[in-house]
Formats: structure tokens, C-alpha cells, sequence
């Protein structure tokens, strides 16, 4: 086993969706589930890219391009290093390991990335900083994987710390970390195990409506308006383009209000706010669908759960929920059961806890 490598964890997001594009503020932690990238000089002159169950993939350093699947990931790391930094990067293998599941919305994208850079940055002792690390993670997702996402997974994926959240201004990247008072109540991911196809156009085009009505209401930023604002030009608007708006603006109260509720360890009333962010996501953003609503609706009529939301790009994907620390599958089995019968797909259930963000180990 390769004994150099770079490690950085997944990440949940506890509210403020779809407002990390929108200078909006958000409240993530990096997680307890991680992925590592080996690193070591390579048996040839070419990169190689290898992880378990996957095919081994070799490359001239001159013939680094997008491949369309996974290890974009990597690539990307290698493409903007030596060309966009003139980075001199001899052919290196690189192993991945990851704990992250795949496909749940905890971030193993941003994981791998950050994991990738962590590992050339300590191998070769380029002594990169935070900021550069995570804003060079992002440039690979946007502009060599070719997925418009905003700073929060890779940012998150960097600084997070343990036992805490971070509230993030993503318009001003001003941070904090706030503790989390939960002393009866944890965090659990609930993967839906469903995503429909149409998430990425309808990602881009709620982005593209955001866009449209900042432009018609002659804003740079959601920041520069009020909801009393928003109410009065209504009439300029599209009915998406009112409720796109509608939603980032609710959206970033609801933060500032949960990041209180969970600093006083209101747990109950934390619950609530999540619930309260599904609602707007389902009936503004409209990013949800029939599978996540089911189980939402589900949750919240449980006496153990406090609050629960759709959690990521959305139409599928996982649900963060805010429950007694005791939750468990067996807690579960009624809807469970329920579930599987309606959409003939089983759900996964995940602890997840606040944890340290990316390392170098030698």
C-alpha cells in the first residue's frame, strides 16, 4: 500500500441550499466518511490512476483530457497544475480509497478532488494554501468535469473542523464556526437511493431563472433585496423567476435562525427550520419529487425526528434529518416497508458527524 497520501472527507450541508451560487449564506460540516488518494512515483513515464473495483487507467502527462467518467476527478487536478500553473508534475500513481458513498449527495466529488490536490500538494511540497487548494478543487468540478456548483463542498471539504458547523457568507467568504449544543439530537443522512435524470438541465436552469431575475430587477445580488422589495416587483417577474427568488431570500433567514437555534441548542425548534427549508425547496425552488416528499413526510410524524429536508442539488438524492440520537433501521422498518412497496427501492440510513477537514499524511 502506498504509504503518502491526501485525505478529505464528504460533506452535509445542515441548511442553505441552492444559495451558495446566490451569495447566499450556508451551514455544512465536513464528515466522519472520507476519501483518500495514495500517492507515489510511477512504475513508468505515464500517470496511473487506479481504485478497487474500478479498471486502471494510464496516461502520457501530454495527453491529459476529459474522459467523462471518474477520474475526471483526478484528471482535472493534474490538467490545471501543469497548465494553467506551469507546474512541472512527474508521472505519479494515485490510488483511491473512499468511505464516501457514491451518489448520496454527501459530496464524493469535491472529496476526491480536494483528496487528489491534498496528496500533489504534500508529495511535491508545493505548499499550497487553504484558499487556493479549495478554489482550485472547484475550478476542476466547474471547468474540467463541466458541473457549475458553488464553493460550499469543496470550501467545506478543506476547512471543516471537529464538532463544529461552519456558517459561511459565500458572497463576502467570511466564516465561522459554530458549535453545535445538540445534546439529545444527532445528524443522519437518509439516501433515497433515486435520482431522475432531469436534475442537472433543471440544476442549471434554476440557476439561469436566479439569473434572469436578478437582471430584471436590476440587482447584482440577492444580498441587495428584501422580501418587501421582491413583493413590490413582482409583477416584472416570471412566476419561477418570483419563486426562485422567493426561496434565496427565505432560505438565507432560515440560516441565520437555525444557526441560533442549534448555538442555544434548541433542537426542537432547529428541526422545525429544516422542515421549513423542504417546504420552500419543494414549493419555490422545486428541486424535490414524489420519493423525497413521501419520506419527509414520513420522518416528521415520528417521535424521534425533529426535522427533516431534501439536502443537494435536488429531484432525488438524500435527506438531512435532525433526529434523537438513538435513530436507528429498526426505528425505521414501518416506513421502510412502506417505501419499497410505493417506488420498489430501498433507503440507506447514515450517522454522520462533524469532523476535521483535509490532510496530507506522510
Amino acid at each position: 500500500m502506498l504509504c503518502l497520501y491526501g485525505q478529505a472527507p464528504g460533506r452535509v450541508n445542515i441548511i442553505g441550499e441552492h444559495v451558495d451560487y446566490n451569495d447566499g449564506f450556508i451551514m455544512p460540516f465536513a464528515i466522519d466518511k472520507t476519501t483518500k488518494v495514495h500517492i507515489r512515483e510511477s512504475r513508468g513515464e505515464k500517470y496511473i490512476i487506479s481504485s478497487s473495483g474500478f479498471e486502471e487507467k494510464a496516461f502520457q502527462p501530454v495527453e491529459i483530457k476529459k474522459s467523462g467518467d471518474w477520474t475526471d476527478y483526478v484528471k482535472g487536478a493534474i490538467f490545471f497544475l501543469t497548465r494553467e500553473f506551469n507546474m512541472n508534475i512527474p508521472p505519479v500513481e494515485l490510488h483511491i480509497e473512499s468511505t464516501v458513498p457514491l451518489g448520496a449527495g454527501l459530496s464524493s466529488s469535491a472529496a476526491i478532488e480536494v483528496a487528489t490536490l491534498m496528496a500533489i500538494n504534500g508529495y511535491m511540497g508545493l505548499e499550497m494554501e487553504e484558499e487556493r487548494i479549495y478554489r482550485l478543487a472547484q475550478q476542476i468540478e466547474n471547468d474540467f468535469v463541466g458541473v457549475k456548483c458553488g464553493i460550499m463542498d469543496q470550501f467545506i471539504s478543506v476547512m471543516g473542523k471537529a464538532g463544529k458547523a461552519v456558517f459561511l457568507d459565500t458572497m463576502t467568504m467570511e466564516h465561522q464556526y459554530v458549535d453545535l449544543k445538540l445534546e439529545s439530537s444527532g445528524f443522519f443522512i437518509i439516501d433515497s437511493n433515486v435520482k431522475h435524470a432531469l436534475g442537472d438541465g433543471e440544476y442549471n436552469k434554476r440557476r439561469e431563472e436566479c439569473e434572469s431575475a436578478l437582471k430584471k430587477l436590476n440587482k447584482s445580488s440577492f444580498r441587495e433585496i428584501s422580501i418587501d422589495e421582491l413583493e413590490e416587483n413582482k409583477k416584472h417577474l416570471t412566476p419561477e423567476e418570483y419563486k426562485r427568488s422567493l426561496h434565496v431570500l427565505t432560505e438565507n433567514e432560515r440560516v441565520l435562525a437555525c444557526r441560533q437555534a442549534l448555538e442555544k441548542g434548541w433542537e426542537s425548534k432547529a428541526g422545525e427550520i429544516l422542515l421549513q427549508s423542504h417546504e420552500s425547496l419543494r414549493d419555490h425552488y422545486e428541486v424535490s419529487c414524489g420519493e423525497i416528499d413521501y419520506l419527509v413526510e414520513a420522518f416528521i410524524k415520528m417521535e424521534k425526528v425533529n426535522g427533516a429536508r431534501i439536502m443537494g442539488g435536488g429531484f432525488g438524492g438524500s435527506l438531512i434529518v435532525l433526529a434523537d440520537k438513538t435513530l436507528c433501521r429498526e426505528d425505521l422498518e414501518g416506513v421502510a416497508a412502506e417505501y419499497k412497496e410505493r417506488y420498489k427501492v430501498d433507503f440507506e440510513l447514515y450517522s454522520v458527524t462533524p469532523s476535521e477537514g483535509a490532510v496530507f499524511v506522510e
